[in-house]
């Protein structure tokens, strides 16, 4: 097995840098800067990948190196390309020590295209660059014996980000190895094991099903066949002889790795579908028991939790990003430009394994523990987890909650949902989604009908990296989907039901597929009411950010049209949007700007006070005035350069707008 080794890595920045995002921002930057959700500048690891993938490259032409060296550390484009071995893994780059005003991080910059010798009409760009000093910090995986020729790597990349050729983004890197962390022993013996596991890194599951053109999905939670993979990796490993020697069930229905549920409420479900309810009310009721016509469908997030008459309800936190996929920049007709969509940082999620055997527990528990690489693009930036909690349980939470107990008594009426997609097969062995003669099997019944259902349809596929092939895409019912079933005058038996849940229904069930809970009427059935799961501090104060940035578009839309009336003209806007930003460079310190509508005001005469008291009186309002209030919200983080911001949104989105426009606006 091959040694890895961790490196810490510092870069510096020696010159302002613009660590490009891939879009504009609206009245603001036309190059925005890849910002973290506290608006912190950071290096996405794709980024610095793709820097140090082209000195290795370099080094191989310069030095006659082996050309198979960039194939093995940065692997091959498509599915057939190394997933192990001497395969580099790259974190992103935060900022070492993060100021307390993330605007301290940046400084506005303007440039201008010339033609023939003096600016082009319409060049005008504005980007805020990172500023010069500032250090951040990372790591990278490799293998021991790739160790100095990473080094040589990161001593060639000299420049990076946006405008190298002006002089932006010179940079010096700083490698030193991580003393190696000793895996602790694992005690565990249990069928059941539930698992905690925190996202370090923004973290890709692919969504194809929902993906399009060059925009990329995520699902909302972790596949129970992601968690599979990077076990069975790992024991493959670490684990050699005894994987060889349990590969059969390792790899087969009998040990089941679950979905992992984003953490919010005990016993997390499923969104569950068939609510329906007003837009403007908390009320629902259930397409399965009573008529809907009229209604909107209920929107529950990604995941739920019952309690009482109450559907608590929450969804992950996921964002974008814009990225630019270079090695097929030749291809004309292919947009090298594409999106993809992954969760954030700094979320927990719960999931866990069943296992055929209580001795399983203590090998699997060696390698669930510490850090672990999950999901697409985890050699670029993405993946990087750790795992919080491991622990044996006797069976899932949600079992208890909702599911039948020892006391319960057992009906005719059934409600069963799907913890995770789910087909079945036929005895043709075709895909039949719900097999209701299978299910009567199972029950104990002689009659099984479905009454009423909610659901949704969803393809599912995989790849095989042993046979180097796509698996077969399989039509689901999508988790959430529920069913009302009928079993006419003969109720199946408590340890039927346990069982089925225990198993699970129908097809890829090692993956995760076919988990299944039949929910206690009583508890289905009083649900009459939804109700958001209380928030974290942290994700209400990205809430507000959020709400303040959009209110901060929306006041400066309603305000460019009307700013050029009275023969006031754009460049002396700029000339008071250049103001407002030497204002804010000084903290704050207004004084220019006010004798420059002083001046035009009362020293300029009648022609020049008719321009700008409008424009001296919209600037006057949004100084002297609290943000909250400008901009018409609750509250809002507020201080002279955030006002003097505003301002600066305001001029510059304006002289951008077309002629034709600002005309609509004259008075």
């Amino acid at each position: 097995m091959t040694e890895r080794i961790w490196l810490n890595v510092t870069m510096t920045l020696l010159s302002d840098a613009i660590f490009g995002a891939g879009y504009s921002i609206p009245g603001a930057e036309d190059i925005a800067v890849c910002k973290n959700d506290r608006g912190l500048p950071y290096l996405k690891g794709s980024t610095l990948k793709g820097l140090v993938r082209e000195s290795v490259e370099n080094l191989v032409e310069w030095a006659g190196l082996s050309t198979e060296h960039p194939k093995e550390l940065f692997g091959e484009e498509g599915w057939e390309g190394v997933t192990e071995g001497r395969r580099l893994q790259f974190t992103a780059l935060q900022l070492l020590q993060a100021p307390e005003d993330p605007q301290a991080c940046y400084q506005n910059r303007v440039f201008t295209a010339l033609e023939q010798g003096t600016v082009k009409e319409g060049s005008l760009r504005m980007a805020a660059c990172i500023r010069a000093g500032l250090e951040f910090g990372g790591q990278i995986c490799c293998a021991k014996e790739d160790e100095e020729l990473v080094r040589q790597a990161f001593a060639g990349v000299k420049w990076l980000g946006t405008l190298r050729s002006r002089g932006f983004g010179r940079v010096a890197f700083a490698l030193e190895r991580v003393a190696p962390a000793q895996p602790a022993g694992s005690v565990l013996n249990a069928t059941c094991l539930r698992y905690r596991l925190r996202t370090l890194l923004p973290v890709m599951i692919p969504n194809l099903s929902k993906s399009y053109g060059n925009n990329s999905e995520t699902r909302g939670y972790l596949p129970g066949s992601v968690i599979r993979g990077m076990v069975l990796s790992q024991l493959a490993q670490q684990r050699p002889e005894w994987f060889e020697q349990n590969r059969r069930m390792l790899l087969s229905d009998e040990i089941r790795f679950l979905n992992a549920e984003p953490v919010g409420a005990p016993g997390a479900l499923p969104a569950i579908m068939g609510f329906y309810g007003d837009k403007a009310s908390d009320e629902m009721i259930s397409v399965l028991n009573k008529d809907v016509m009229g209604k909107k469908r209920a929107g529950l997030g990604t995941n739920c939790s019952l309690e009482g008459n109450t559907v608590r309800f929450w969804s992950s936190r996921t964002s974008s990003a814009m990225r630019l996929n270079q090695r097929t920049a030749e291809d004309k007709e292919d947009k090298t430009l594409f999106q993809v969509r992954y969760l954030e940082q700094d979320q927990e999620f719960e999931g866990y394994i069943i296992l055929p055997k209580a001795s399983f527990a203590g090998v699997i528990g060696e390698v669930m523990q510490g850090h672990v690489w999950i999901g697409a693009d985890r050699y670029q930036g993405y993946g990087e987890c750790e795992i919080t909690n491991l622990e044996a349980v006797d069976q899932p939470d949600w079992v208890q909650r909702y599911g039948y107990r020892q006391q319960s008594e057992v009906g005719t009426t059934l409600y069963l949902l799907l913890m995770a997609p789910t087909a079945m097969y036929n005895i043709w062995g075709e895909n039949c989604g719900l097999d209701l003669e299978l299910l009567k099997e199972k029950l104990g019944v002689e009659q099984l009908e479905i009454q009423a259902c909610s659901t949704a349809m969803a393809l599912f596929g995989g790849y095989n990296r042993t046979w180097k092939c796509r698996t077969k895409w399989e039509r689901m019912y999508d988790r959430g989907s529920i069913f009302k079933l009928s079993c006419e005058k003969e109720a199946p038996s408590l340890e039927a039901l346990q069982k089925i849940q225990e198993q699970g229904l129908g097809m890829r069930r090692a993956e995760g597929y076919g988990q299944v809970l039949f929910l206690r009427p009583e508890l289905f059935e009083a649900i009459d009411r939804k109700a958001p799961l209380e928030q974290e501090a942290s994700e209400k104060q990205q809430s507000v950010q959020q709400a303040v940035r959009r209110a901060k578009y929306r006041w400066v839309m309603e305000h460019s049209k009307g700013l050029y009336q009275n023969k006031f003209s754009k460049s002396q806007g700029g000339a008071l949007q250049a103001l407002c930003e030497k204002a804010k460079r000084r903290h704050g310190d207004c004084t220019e700007l006010e004798e420059h509508l002083t001046k035009n005001l009362e020293k300029r005469g009648p022609e020049y006070r008719k321009r700008y008291v409008h424009v001296a009186a919209l600037v006057k309002s949004v100084l002297e005035s609290p943000l909250a209030e400008t901009l018409s919200l609750p509250s809002a983080p507020d201080s002279v350069e955030e006002r003097l911001q505003l301002l600066i949104m305001l001029f510059d989105h304006s002289r951008k707008m077309d002629q034709q426009d600002l005309q609509k606006g004259e008075v």
